[in-house]
């Protein structure tokens, strides 16, 4: 696991550039450095050893240097992959992952994506094509940016927007699109950035640059209808062996490592199987963590994950926390995340990463169940709505348009609001923080005309490439490429690698999302009981009681907090971002109001306001429109 940065093009301070783009990664990668040089091109690495400390320095080469890469991940598939590259006659002179990428692109091209079973983003430069490229792993569990030029000739590339601001080339320009989206959705979807030149390669895609020009592809996307077709004549008892066994596989293929490993445990479901899974691999105790809130608030389950600990027999270790220990963690966060980002559980998991790396250099969580496995409550109730909905609202049917000519109070009926809007843009994923009305509200008018995209454009796009047979799982496909990349995975990528502690997601190695995206919704979502063959397998390793808890996670207890120690800094920055013109002062005062005086629930818009102020004073303190 490391950080890699590097770009195309000489100028005069090539070197320097370099080397102040990794130093600003050295939190990913604090045993190691190496930089390339080459007239065009210019590769940065920084590395955490975590297979074959004592070898492995990048950049690599094959055996005539006229490729080289810079990784960041984990090829969990590597000892299959070099046994087959030796057999083609292929040297190598390191026991890491990392050199299966070198001679894979040497012997497969572009096809050695299809080979790899891993988490990674990393960067090849081919000699011989005189080509770059860049590639980001199947479901975006690594991060990667770019800036490119007009022509697209030119290109910058890190690991971090951080790294990629020392580039003297790129400009940190807000796009006001992307703050729009934040607002929305407490996270900033894949393309963009909080920066107008500045992208995020998207989860399943390469990048590469050559003498032609720039060239964006994706390379894989969960191959939905021939998997449904595996799994038709499956019943429930087969596709429990058939989950568990494939669960069994993802995680055991993640234990390799040369240094010490261990367990996010939130005690959900999802995390506690993960737990118990490693602890029966290893056939040892494994070290879980986890953390807990002290004082009278609502939100933290620490003791049920001490049960589960117990249970399983591991090695517990939680992290009880204060209201000043998030305020006083505060600052760094916001430097930690580069763009505005406020998901709830980014803070706690940023301590708990801290915490867990002065005892393991690798955690497992279980991030990606969810959108796997259907696990969040809205997708009952939307498949509920479907089933009453759908062929009111069909293709032919005259109700959607009547339905938007009636008065707004009576089209904010969920049912009918469902009828009148076109089934592909009926889910626009999780969550939804300041809504198309609550934006009219809010925002000044002329923050309201610079905003023109919508998550639901998003969300839209990703339900219209789905070739899913059923509805569920397009819902899944939407959050799968948005929610999961660019919040979940985000979240967890920056907290864990601010402290140099790799994180690993067994639910979301892509051979095992192939095989569960085809099971029927009908042993996803039973009833009201969401997430219901991943609980059934659970029973085989936990107890009822864990398996059927309310699933919650690592979630500050913010009505609280915000009520309380919070409520200073919350009133300071609505009063400062009223000032930078984005909202109507009157607006924000009535949110604060209502929200205290229990009128209505905004704990997460304010928190999301509050993230927003803190990030513009730390990153663009004079921004007004």
């Amino acid at each position: 696991m490391c950080g890699i940065a590097g770009f195309l093009g000489d100028l005069p301070d090539s070197q320097d550039i370099l080397l102040r783009m990794t130093d600003r990664l050295a939190h990913r990668g604090p045993d190691a450095q190496g930089h390339f040089h080459h007239p065009g091109v210019h590769l940065g690495h920084r590395r955490l050893a975590v297979i074959d400390l004592e070898s492995g320095r990048q950049p690599l080469f094959n055996e005539d240097a006229s490729i080289a890469v810079v990784f960041n991940g984990e090829i969990y598939n590597f000892q299959e992959l070099r046994q087959r590259l030796q057999a083609l006659g292929h040297h190598f002179s390191t026991h890491t992952d990392s050199e299966v990428l070198v001679h894979g692109y040497e012997a497969w091209g572009l096809q050695l994506l299809d080979e790899l079973r891993g988490m990674f983003a990393f960067a090849i430069w081919d000699e011989a094509q005189r080509s770059l490229l860049l590639a980001r792993d199947h479901l975006g569990v690594k991060p990667l940016y770019y800036a490119q030029s007009a022509d697209g000739r030119q290109l910058a590339f890190a690991s971090e927007l951080k790294s990629l601001l020392q580039h003297p080339g790129v400009a940190p320009a807000l796009d006001h699109e992307a703050l729009g989206l934040y607002l929305e959705s407490q996270y900033i979807p894949a393309p963009r950035s909080i920066y107008a030149g500045i992208k995020k390669l998207a989860a399943g895609h390469w990048l590469r640059v050559d003498p032609r020009g720039l060239q964006i592809q994706r390379y894989w996307q969960a191959p939905y209808a021939s998997s449904a077709q595996a799994w038709a004549a499956c019943g429930e008892a087969e596709a429990l062996e058939r989950v568990d066994s494939a669960l069994r596989e993802s995680v055991a293929g993640m234990l390799v490592a040369d240094v010490p490993l261990g367990v996010f445990l939130s005690g959900g479901v999802d995390s506690s199987l993960i737990a118990a899974l490693v602890g029966e691999l290893k056939g040892s105790p494994v070290d879980t963590f986890t953390l807990g809130f002290s004082g009278a608030v609502a939100g933290s389950e620490h003791e049920v994950a001490a049960r589960v600990a117990e249970h399983i027999g591991s090695r517990h270790h939680t992290l009880m926390l204060q209201a000043d220990d998030v305020l006083a963690a505060f600052d760094s966060f916001v430097d930690i995340f580069d763009e505005p980002f406020a998901d709830p559980a980014a803070l706690p998991t940023l301590l708990l990463a801290q915490y867990a790396r002065q005892h393991v250099t690798v955690v497992l969580t279980g991030e990606g169940a969810d959108e796997v496995f259907a696990g969040y409550g809205n997708y009952p109730r939307r498949l509920l709505d479907e089933r009453k909905t759908g062929w009111l609202g069909g293709r032919y049917s005259p109700l959607p348009a009547l339905i938007r000519q009636l008065p707004a109070r009576l089209r904010k009926d969920r049912i009918l609001k469902a009828i009148s809007t076109d089934i592909s843009r009926r889910y626009a994923t999780i969550p939804s923080v300041f809504d198309a009305q609550l934006r009219q509200q809010l925002y000044t008018p002329e923050f309201l005309a610079r905003h023109q995209e919508s998550i639901a454009d998003y969300a839209q796009a990703h339900y219209l490439a789905c070739d899913a047979p059923d509805y569920l799982e397009h819902l899944l496909h939407i959050d799968r490429n948005l929610w999961l990349p660019d919040d979940l995975l985000s979240k967890v990528d920056r907290a864990t690698m601010a402290y140099a502690l790799e994180a690993r997601v067994p639910y979301l190695d892509h051979r095992f999302v192939e095989l569960c995206c085809g099971i029927p919704a009908s042993l996803k979502v039973q009833g009201k009981t969401s997430k219901y063959l991943l609980k059934r397998l659970a029973e085989r390793y936990l107890p009822a009681a864990v398996v059927y808890r309310n699933k919650q996670g690592f979630v500050l207890p913010l009505a609280e907090w915000l009520a309380g120690p919070l409520q200073g800094a919350v009133e300071q920055a609505l009063g400062q971002l009223a000032q930078r013109r984005l909202f109507l002062p009157t607006a924000l005062r009535r949110l604060q109001q209502e929200h205290y005086s229990g009128q209505r629930h905004h704990a997460g818009r304010l928190w999301t306001l509050l993230v927003l102020e803190r990030w513009l004073q730390r990153y663009a303190p004079e921004f007004s429109l």
